[in-house]
């Protein structure tokens, strides 16, 4: 029977393990999302039997990740029997995982679109350097921002880790209006990334106007060839710094194929935003319930 526990600092290897070398995609695979996040969706995960268990929400919620491992019929059979129910929803997204779930039981089950949560997916090189009539654009905000400003980019390390605090903290407070259970937990999170930058193997970089940060960008791989970004913020009066931050810390990450920036939430303006930068892939995901015909 699978034991389930809350996500903590020192469960990063059973991720790596099971995740770090496959050809995942999802920043909902990345660990520091699991933790960060665990505040607002419950993740939990649990080992057995060479698999490797994600869950999220509880009670009549609770949604399962596909399994990860290397026998899929398993992981699949461990949830069932967990979750004592022959065919138990999940959340799914594009890819060798999900292509295994239809192979295995599509006809069992409704794949329910959800556009809100698609990836933005970017090829590392195209926001590192940003050229091409697409992008013009882009270089236009660069060069405004540079012509009003006299700016240099810094990577986050142990003897700046308190500028980006206050950043934040100046981010959180110009943004309180709007502030709710995500926010509150979005901000927790930095808090542990920020403790924690070496044991989550953290990649951060900031903008500094006047010797004060004013926009900063944190990471962490999710596997050997994609990179998400958890948290980008930019002070208000600093708007631009958006894709000025965008671009220098690209520039930083030439070892991975893809950079992933997450979904919209189906916001209009970030889905625009996002758009804008031209994804290589927009990753789809789904919520897997049980055909009621059965």
């Amino acid at each position: 029977m699978l034991k389930f526990k809350k996500t903590e600092i020192e469960d990063i290897g059973i991720f790596k393990k099971y995740i770090g070398s496959s050809r995942e995609l999802s920043c909902e695979s990345a660990f520091v999302n699991m933790l960060v996040w665990q505040c607002a969706y419950n993740n939990m995960w649990a080992e057995e039997a060479g698999q490797l268990i994600i869950k999220s929400g509880e009670g009549e919620s609770t949604l399962y990740r596909l399994p990860f491992g290397d026998d899929f019929r398993k992981g699949f059979e461990l949830i069932r029997e967990h979750s004592g129910r022959e065919f138990p929803d999940f959340w799914a997204q594009e890819g060798e995982r999900l292509e295994e779930f239809r192979t295995y039981c599509a006809d069992k089950y409704i794949f329910e679109e959800n556009r809100d949560a698609f990836d933005y997916i970017y090829l590392q090189s195209d926001l590192a350097e940003l050229s091409g009539k697409k992008y013009h654009s882009k270089r236009n905000h660069i060069s405004a921002f540079s012509k009003a400003n006299e700016w240099e980019y810094r990577p986050i390390t142990p003897d700046n880790i308190r500028d980006i605090r206050l950043c934040a903290e100046q981010w959180y407070s110009e943004n309180s209006g709007r502030a709710d259970k995500y926010m509150l937990c979005e901000k927790r999170g930095v808090g542990i990334i920020l403790d924690n930058m070496e044991r989550l193997n953290i990649k951060g970089g900031a903008v500094y106007v006047g010797g004060k940060a004013v926009a900063f960008t944190l990471g962490s791989a999710v596997t050997n060839e994609v990179f998400d970004i958890h948290i980008e913020k930019a002070l208000a009066d600093y708007a631009a710094a958006y894709t000025v931050i965008n671009r220098e810390f690209a520039k930083t990450l030439s070892e991975y194929k893809y950079i992933n920036r997450e979904d919209d939430m189906g916001l209009e303006g970030l889905r625009k935003a996002k758009l804008s930068y031209k994804p290589a892939i927009l990753l789809k995901k789904y919520h897997c319930v049980k055909k009621e015909t059965l």
